[in-house]
């Protein structure tokens, strides 16, 4: 009989846009089994951001619910240090300009993250990258789009809950959670969810758009591109590893007249970078990760947390560089003014 039961990644799981409904059925079963034995479960919540419509869904169901956080509550470590790039104003618009010029002047970060808001712009970067002679890695598969939250998403809609999941299943995907990341619990912003849950409030974000954005400068044919279907295991696999790129994982367009391929594969080896949806904002042990790059800026301040969360962990240093379009100032400056408080801008 289950008795004590532990949800990482509470603030997802608990959603009833995401396993929130399965979640609750899972609780209920295991509340059921232990009444009938005269005693009570007991239930683990662990998060790095927990918004306050999922902290109060978890109160309801245990009032006695104790709140641990961590001392740095509010603050951003000292030892990241994050920039704000105006797009607009510095690169008339070009993001794929001054991504170039980010990954020209962080030569000496061997392990990168670039965070696309769709799978459609992680794949146009994924190849746009290779065509400038910049090898890099893809994980953004079919399943790889995570719902993004906003301060809406609690309102009933006509939808059940369960219709994305099961409709998932439905076309053959797998809605499996993502493996455990045993380095959570060191990351720098627990415990931050009040504060960027109020800027989403206060900068009034809205769900994304269901079309994909255009990028100045890039092919059409790359943004509407195929999506190739890599297996998640060995594109990780490939990222960690000092071994250069397998070329199967490298996009099927040309590399630049003047890189040849044994270029490529040393430049590969030399310095791994993966491009990426919110996919890889959650549940992976990104200790090797000194810099974060946000190709397209987050729809609300808890993605911005969780995406600028993947480097600078366990105690180590790190860089964010966030390219800030027109559309983005408004929630830029309001996470600009948060991480005054105690984090390092430029």
């Amino acid at each position: 009989m289950v008795q004590r039961v532990v949800v990482d990644e509470a603030d997802s799981m608990m959603d009833q846009h995401s396993f929130g409904r399965q979640i609750e059925q899972v609780l209920d079963m295991v509340r059921t089994s232990n009444r009938t034995q005269m005693r009570d479960e007991q239930a683990v919540f662990v998060s790095a951001t927990l918004p306050k419509l999922i902290r109060e869904r978890i109160i309801r169901r245990f009032p006695d619910v104790v709140h641990v956080t961590t001392p740095s509550l509010h603050r951003a470590p000292q030892r990241l240090t994050q920039t704000f790039i105006d797009v607009s104003k510095d690169y008339q618009g070009h993001r794929l300009n001054a991504l170039s010029f980010v990954l020209r002047t962080a030569a000496t970060d061997k392990h990168l993250i670039i965070f696309c808001n769709s799978k459609a712009h992680a794949n146009l970067v994924y190849r746009q990258l290779y065509k400038r002679g910049i090898p890099s890695l893809l994980l953004a598969g079919p399943n790889a789009e995570r719902k993004t939250r906003s301060k809406r998403a609690d309102v009933q809609t006509k939808t059940a809950d369960t219709e994305p999941v099961e409709a998932a299943i439905a076309e053959g995907e797998d809605v499996s959670p993502e493996v455990d990341d045993l380095w959570e619990k060191e990351t720098w912003f627990a415990g931050q969810e009040d504060v960027y849950a109020a800027i989403d409030n206060a900068a009034e974000v809205d769900s994304p758009k269901e079309a994909v954005e255009p990028v100045s400068g890039a092919d059409v044919g790359d943004l509407e591109a195929q999506l190739p279907a890599f297996n998640r295991a060995e594109v990780l696999q490939a990222f960690m590893s000092a071994d250069p790129i397998p070329a199967h994982l490298l996009p099927p367009v040309a590399a630049p007249a003047e890189v040849s391929d044994v270029d490529m594969g040393a430049l590969s080896a030399r310095r791994k970078i993966l491009v990426c949806t919110d996919l890889g904002s959650r549940g992976l042990d990104t200790t090797c990760v000194t810099h974060v790059v946000l190709f397209d800026f987050p729809t609300t301040a808890i993605d911005y947390l969780h995406r600028a969360g993947r480097t600078a962990r366990a105690g180590g240093r790190g860089k964010v560089t966030a390219l800030v379009g027109k559309k983005d100032r408004r929630l830029a400056e309001q996470i600009r003014l948060a991480i005054r408080q105690g984090g390092t801008i430029h």
